[in-house]
């Protein structure tokens, strides 16, 4: 999907014939997006991504040719310190972007698949040679003409309950690119959604939860109106390292909910972690607001988080 950090890497992999993959390795001042970010073109320009939403693309095209025909990276600048005084970026700042030409193949398949998996991986990238070479994440800057940067497995969303909240977060979460597992006892909601391009579990009771990975890149939303589907499900939650805990529920149902956990055994710290609401916007009943409410949340507190 597009709106995927990683898609320029999945479209690389698809292309038969020679593609560039282009990368910012430097940024000065405010900027578009962040050191790391890519871009992929083919070689008829065909384009995956952006680096500055349409005002350097162009131009950075052109390297990216120039970088094929001579078969090795090519790095430009633009805005603060570059000799290209036409083109400008308007947020004021300045950035070098590499364009590698050729990337392999087999390197970019390995990242994808360690990110699939879960997992966070360093980057290391010849600026001379081009080659490219994985480990654990790195924590020093570009050194030695080696360009070094840490990719992140994607926020990734555990949704469960019923009714139009559920189907929308779904929807809305889904449209935005990130990767969604609905849960729900509903079997007509999970037809209902069959459509969307999210992972779909039936929850025959609050004990037939399914075995998913958690990790700290996962957001866990729960919207029930009967609540007495929660406190099973978000015992087994708490206990995961998930980096965004909630539910759907007034004051005095979420006090209720933490008493009820209490006595299932969830400790203090366990329970600090269960959002005391979900959503930026208090008291949301329109379900298509609830949804942008807590999607906003969510994204807010991962920014927060890494």
């Amino acid at each position: 999907m597009f709106l995927s950090e990683y898609s320029p890497l999945k479209f690389i992999l698809n292309q038969i014939n020679p593609s560039v993959l282009s990368i910012i390795i430097d940024r000065t001042g405010p900027g578009y997006r962040n050191i790391g970010s890519m871009m992929a073109f083919s070689s008829e320009g065909q384009r995956n991504g952006s680096l500055s939403s349409g005002c350097i693309e162009d131009d950075l095209w052109i390297s990216s040719k120039l970088s094929l025909e001579e078969g090795t990276p090519i790095i430009s600048q633009y805005g603060i310190g570059s000799e290209i005084f036409d083109l400008k970026l308007p947020c004021g700042g300045g950035m070098k972007i590499l364009s590698l030409p050729n990337p392999n193949k087999t390197m970019l398949k390995e990242i994808l698949n360690k990110l699939k998996n879960r997992s966070p991986i360093g980057v290391s990238i010849n600026l001379s040679n081009g080659l490219i070479e994985i480990s654990d994440p790195i924590d020093k800057p570009m050194s030695d003409n080696i360009f070094n940067f840490n990719l992140m497995p994607e926020t990734q969303f555990i949704v469960m309950g019923t009714g139009a909240e559920t189907y929308s977060f779904s929807s809305l979460a889904t449209a935005a690119g990130y990767n969604v597992k609905l849960l729900s006892p509903d079997t007509a909601l999970i037809k209902d959604v069959s459509f969307l391009e999210c992972d779909s579990y039936y929850l025959s009771s609050s004990e037939s939860f399914p075995e998913l990975v958690i990790d700290k890149w996962t957001a866990i939303v729960l919207f029930f109106h009967d609540h007495d589907w929660e406190p099973p499900l978000l015992k087994r939650m708490l206990e995961s390292n998930a980096f965004y805990i909630g539910a759907q529920g007034s004051k005095s149902a979420h006090s209720d909910l933490l008493n009820k956990l209490e006595e299932m055994g969830s400790t203090k710290l366990e329970l600090s972690r269960l959002r005391k609401q979900i959503g930026l916007i208090p008291s949301a009943r329109n379900p298509r607001i609830l949804a942008i409410s807590v999607l906003a949340d969510v994204i807010d507190k991962s920014i927060k988080t890494y």
